[in-house]
C-alpha cells in the first residue's frame, strides 16, 4: 500500500469519527459553540469524503 492510499484511508476514518461525534452533537439541539462546530464539521466531512474516495480510486486502478 503506497502513501496516497494510507493516507486516503486515515482521512476517511477521521472524516467518519468527526461525522458521527457531530450528528450526535447536532442531535441533542442545544445551542452554542458546540452545536456550531458540529456544523462546520458536517461541511468538511462533506467536502472530505469526496476527496479522499477520488484518491482511492485514482490510485487503486494503477
Amino acid at each position: 500500500m503506497n502513501i496516497p492510499v494510507a493516507a486516503a484511508l486515515l482521512g476517511l476514518a477521521v472524516s467518519i469519527w468527526f461525522g458521527i461525534n457531530a450528528v450526535r452533537e447536532l442531535k441533542r439541539d442545544t445551542p452554542g459553540h458546540s452545536f456550531n462546530a458540529a456544523m462546520i464539521h458536517i461541511a468538511m466531512v462533506g467536502m472530505f469524503v469526496p476527496f479522499c474516495l477520488i484518491i482511492l480510486v485514482v490510485y487503486w486502478n494503477r
